[in-house]
Parts: C-alpha cells; sequence; structure tokens
C-alpha cells in the first residue's frame, strides 16, 4: 500500500537497522555468556544497540507518515464527485 518513492529506502534502512541491532544483541549475549566480559565493550554494544533502534524508529515513523498520506489519497479517491466538490467547498465542521 505505500507508495511514495522513499518508501523502498526508508524500509531497506529499518531492516539494515533493525539488522545491525540483532547482531550487536547476539555478540553481548555471547560475550555476556563467556567468561571474559568487557565491561567497556559491553557499554559501546548498548549503546549502538540504542542508536540502532533510534534510528530504525525514525525510520518507521517515516513510513508510518507515507502511510498516512496514501490512505488519505485512497479516502479521496473513493469519493464521488459531489463529495469531493463538498469536502472542497464546505467549511469544517467547528471542532
Amino acid at each position: 500500500m505505500i507508495a511514495d518513492d522513499c518508501a523502498p529506502s526508508h524500509a531497506e534502512s529499518l531492516a539494515q537497522c533493525l539488522t545491525y541491532a540483532r547482531d550487536y544483541a547476539e555478540e553481548l549475549r555471547l560475550m555476556l555468556a563467556g567468561r571474559d566480559v568487557d565491561s567497556d565493550r559491553a557499554s559501546r554494544l548498548v549503546q549502538a544497540m540504542r542508536e540502532m533502534l533510534c534510528v530504525a524508529e525514525n525510520e518507521l515513523a517515516a513510513l508510518d507518515d507515507t502511510q498516512e498520506v496514501t490512505d488519505a489519497i485512497a479516502d479521496i479517491r473513493g469519493l464521488s464527485d459531489a463529495e469531493l466538490y463538498r469536502a472542497i467547498t464546505d467549511a469544517p465542521p467547528p471542532n
């Protein structure tokens, strides 16, 4: 349903960020399961996961925005000519 030109790149970036976060989490899991825990490295891995998840959240927000626009366009396309004319010319109802 997403028809935005940038949507594929947002989806690709989202997938890539989540893959990096998963890889960092796996590395941290293996480190914590072993006997040689490097606390500095563990801290950097946690920070890297956090950063990747923040970027992923931004990409997801961009995809949500695209979906909202696409849904609005679909709603407009579903209107009859008379409904579309009224939507354009009538004053919006008060809040």
